[in-house]
């Protein structure tokens, strides 16, 4: 058993599931009666199933029911994503019509609404435009965890009404705002950007930038999708610096269909990220538990430990 909470994997264990919630772990011998359904894993690894902490679904051109047949086999349970293509067409209803389609599939879709609807006001033609007011709304829905990606990160800087208005209503709603930190500045604006309460970033191109990062309390996302390949550069954030793996995620941001079918999903980064030097263990904990803390979701989701509702691959 792959054991995220330690980052150890532990030989012969059992682990008992009764109605979906994790009960026991261990040699669970006194659990099995002539009721109990045993699935014989010997020689396996059973691990908590994959989180993709950063994603837009739209990117690879399906619908969330589709884009979760062809995630799942590949070991994804549950995505966080950002449906910022589809609001800018459709604003929230576009948004909802989204979640309708989740609700059919066995996928965990978790949204963070779109914060940057335009993305370049003045600039573009949309068909809807989110802010402070369309935040508040979408903060009680049940399948919103936080904020989409702050783009806007020259507004959060220097101090915009409208963007910190957003950012606002996610903290009172006590949710989790997502950030997109783009320039090669670890200084000042990075620390700005921070403080304003942004709590993960998959904008990182260089390894100093996702240290610095992570040095400052945000979950550094190291993204490796279908045009972004930054995975070799990032890692070694943590190979050469030994630093904690705890605030390093994995994510694939966008994805084309042809790279899921062909290639994988977060299987395929996790591959990509031991190659780059990553233990293998600690890898796991960057698609699992890392992930669900961000969110600040752990409890229940993805310890695999007693007392817990968790999807579990083998």
């Amino acid at each position: 058993m792959v054991n995220v909470c330690t980052a150890e994997v532990q030989d012969s264990m059992d682990v008992a599931i009764v109605e979906g919630r994790i009960v026991y772990v261990g040699n669970a011998a006194h659990c099995v009666s002539e009721d109990t359904t045993v699935i014989d894993a010997a020689g396996a690894y059973i691990a908590p199933g994959f989180l993709d902490g950063h994603i837009h679904v739209e990117s690879s051109m399906v619908g969330v029911g589709e884009y979760a047949r062809a995630v799942i086999p590949h070991g994804t349970v549950g995505i966080y994503w950002d449906p910022h293509e589809i609001a800018n067409v459709l604003g929230l209803e576009g948004v909802q019509a989204m979640l309708e389609d989740a609700k059919n599939t066995p996928h965990k879709a978790m949204v963070t609404t779109p914060s940057c609807v335009p993305a370049v006001p003045g600039f573009e033609d949309t068909g809807s435009v989110i802010g402070p007011d369309e935040i508040r709304e979408s903060m009680t829905w049940d399948s919103v965890v936080g904020l989409g990606e702050m783009m806007n990160f020259v507004g959060v800087v220097n101090g915009s009404d409208h963007a910190h208005g957003e950012l606002a209503e996610t903290l009172k709603a006590d949710k989790v705002i997502t950030g997109h930190y783009s320039v090669p500045e670890t200084d000042r604006g990075l620390n700005a950007y921070a403080g304003s309460g942004v709590r993960c970033c998959h904008e990182s191109t260089r390894a100093e930038d996702a240290l610095a990062k992570m040095r400052l309390g945000m979950y550094a996302q190291l993204r490796h999708g279908s045009a972004w390949l930054d995975l070799p550069v990032l890692a070694k954030a943590l190979t050469e610096n030994k630093v904690d793996s705890r605030f390093a995620n994995l994510v694939s941001d966008d994805l084309h269909p042809y790279t899921i079918v062909e290639e994988g999903h977060l299987d395929r980064i996790l591959r990509v990220a031991v190659a780059c030097g990553i233990p293998a263990v600690r890898a796991i904990q960057m698609v699992t538990i890392n992930v669900a803390t961000c969110f600040r979701m752990d409890r229940g989701l993805v310890d695999c430990t007693t007392f817990q509702f968790v999807p579990l691959e083998v």
